[in-house]
């Protein structure tokens, strides 16, 4: 039986991947290398492998220094410009009433919290974990394992919502439910999500009686 309810964050409840990108592509274009959308879905996105993207493209600088300086772009977008997926909201209020909810999300805590906070969402988690809290990100399971053991939960009882390959990944590997609602800025083919117990195209299609079934 499902008690527990795990959340991915970026691309699943904000729509944070357009804004991410747009300060990547800032910093990027400010040293003279613009880089595109699609090279940083396949390079950058999900690994932040920027310093092997760098070095592969002949980029010049320091990897650290870029990180910081589209931290700042990204914190300002986030404050100006970040909304929430469609259905985000109300499928958060619906199921925080039959089901305890947590965040469990490979961006930086600090980040996790500024989202949240954002859009008055806090209070409808009893826990928040963050990748970097933990020895290995998606597709391992180690996010989504602490996030039950945090909810005092088995894996079994627990159910993943992502949008991600990566995060269905990790949810399998952690032996939970997931239902995957893919984020369709990163254009991902749909077939790859086989494992996925239930995939949906907006978050609005999510019900209780999906989880329960």
């Amino acid at each position: 039986m499902i008690k527990t309810i795990i959340f991915d964050l970026d691309g699943l409840l904000v729509d944070s991947l357009p804004l991410m990108y747009k300060a990547y592509n800032q910093v990027f274009t400010k040293y003279g290398h613009p880089i595109s959308k699609e090279s940083w879905i396949a390079h950058i996105q999900g690994s932040g492998k920027i310093p092997e993207f760098m070095k592969k493209n002949g980029i010049p600088g320091d990897p650290e220094v870029i990180r910081e300086e589209k931290k700042v772009i990204y914190e300002n977008l986030i404050n100006n410009e970040l909304e929430l997926k469609p259905g985000a909201r109300e499928l958060v209020g619906l199921l925080s009433q039959d089901y305890d909810l947590c965040v469990a999300s490979a961006s930086r805590m600090e980040s996790i919290r500024q989202y949240l906070a954002k859009f008055n969402l806090t209070h409808k988690f009893k826990a928040v974990i963050s990748d970097y809290g933990v020895k290995q990100h998606k597709p391992a399971p180690d996010v989504f394992l602490a996030a039950a053991k945090e909810m005092n939960a088995l894996p079994s009882e627990c159910m993943v919502i992502e949008d991600s390959f990566a995060g269905l990944k990790a949810a399998k590997a952690a032996n939970m439910k997931c239902i995957i609602c893919p984020d369709s800025y990163c254009e991902i083919d749909k077939t790859r999500f086989v494992e996925a117990d239930a995939i949906v195209d907006s978050l609005a299609e999510v019900t209780s009686k999906m989880i329960q079934e």
